[in-house]
C-alpha cells in the first residue's frame, strides 16, 4: 500500500506528473491524464488486438497441417482438428468438468459487479449502488476492490483447470478414481472462493479479530488478498490439480516423449502454480 500510494502521488524528477502519469484518475486531487498516457494507451490496445489477430491467423493456418506435434504418438496425431472431433463420446470425467466453467461464469459476473461498485465509489448513482441499496448492505471500496482484483485471476484459473481436465481423456486411458478427484477438486475450489469472498468482507468490516482476519480475511497480498488459510487451501487444491494432470499424462512422461505437448501440459501447469504461490 505504501509503495502503491507513493508511485501514484510522488512527482517524477523534473516533471509535473506522478510515476503513474497521474493514475488513478481523480480531478479533485489534480490527477488528470497526461499527454503521453493517451497515445501509449492507444498503442497498447492496438498491440493487444494485433497480437490476438496474429495468434488467430497462425492457428487458422496451422490447424489442418499434417504432422504429429505429440512427438511419436501412435494411433493418431491428436492435432487440433482431431481433438475437436468425437464429442459424441464424452466421458464421465469430461462431464465432471462442466461445472468448472459454470463456476467461472458466476465468478466473472461477481467480478464485473465488484468492478462496477469500485468505479461508483468515484461516480455515484449507478446500477451497482442501486443493487446495494436494495440488498441493504454496506460494501466498502476496499472490499469490492479486493473482490474485483482476486476474482479476475480466480475465474481465469477455473477455466484453465476445466480445460486441461476436459482433454485428459483424449490423451490417454482414464485412471481409476479420476472422476472422484475432479469432483473433490471442484469442491475445494468452491470452498476457497466462497471462503475468500466472505472472509474479505467480514475482515474489512471488523467482524473478525486481527488474528482471525489474517487467516480468514485478508493477508494483504496484492492480487491474492484472501486470508492465509484460504491461500494454503488453494495451494492444496492446485497441487491436487497437478496430481490429476500427472495421472492423465503419465504414459507420456517418458524419455522419448519428455518434450511432447502432453508432458508440457504437466510442466507448464506446475510452473504456473509455483509462480502464483511462491
Amino acid at each position: 500500500f505504501f509503495w502503491g500510494g507513493w508511485v501514484a502521488g510522488a512527482k517524477r524528477p523534473g516533471e509535473t506528473y506522478s510515476y503513474t502519469h497521474n493514475w488513478p484518475y481523480d480531478p479533485d486531487a489534480g490527477n488528470t491524464p497526461t499527454m503521453p498516457a493517451v497515445p501509449w494507451s492507444f498503442l497498447s490496445i492496438l498491440v493487444l488486438f494485433a497480437g490476438a489477430m496474429l495468434v488467430l491467423y497462425v492457428y487458422g493456418q496451422m490447424k489442418d497441417l499434417p504432422g504429429d506435434p505429440f512427438n511419436g504418438a501412435k494411433g493418431g496425431t491428436l492435432t487440433t482438428s482431431e481433438l475437436e472431433r468425437g464429442y459424441e463420446f464424452v466421458r464421465p470425467t469430461q462431464r465432471a468438468t462442466y461445472k468448472f466453467f459454470a463456476f467461472a461464469m458466476i465468478l466473472f459476473l461477481v467480478q464485473v459487479l465488484a468492478g462496477i461498485l469500485s468505479a461508483e465509489d468515484f461516480v455515484s448513482g449507478g446500477p451497482g449502488e442501486a443493487i446495494v441499496k436494495v440488498l441493504g448492505i454496506s460494501m466498502p471500496f476496499t472490499v469490492v476492490r479486493a473482490w474485483h482484483t482476486i476474482l479476475q485471476i480466480y475465474w481465469f484459473f477455473m477455466c484453465w483447470v476445466g480445460y486441461t481436465l476436459f482433454f485428459l481423456p483424449r490423451l490417454s486411458h482414464v485412471p481409476k478414481g479420476q472422476r472422484f478427484l475432479i469432483n473433490l477438486l471442484f469442491a475445494l475450489c468452491v470452498i476457497v472462493g466462497a471462503g475468500a469472498l466472505f472472509g474479505i468482507y467480514f475482515g474489512h468490516m471488523g467482524y473478525l479479530s486481527d488474528s482471525a482476519a489474517y487467516w480468514l480475511g485478508s493477508q494483504g497480498w496484492e492480487f491474492m488478498e484472501l486470508g492465509r488459510f484460504w491461500h494454503i487451501l488453494m495451494l492444496g487444491a492446485f497441487v491436487l490439480w497437478i496430481g490429476i494432470i500427472f495421472r492423465g499424462v503419465r504414459p507420456w512422461i517418458t524419455k522419448a516423449n519428455m518434450w511432447s505437448v502432453p508432458a508440457w501440459l504437466f510442466y507448464g501447469s506446475g510452473i504456473m502454480v509455483l509462480f502464483l504461490f511462491f
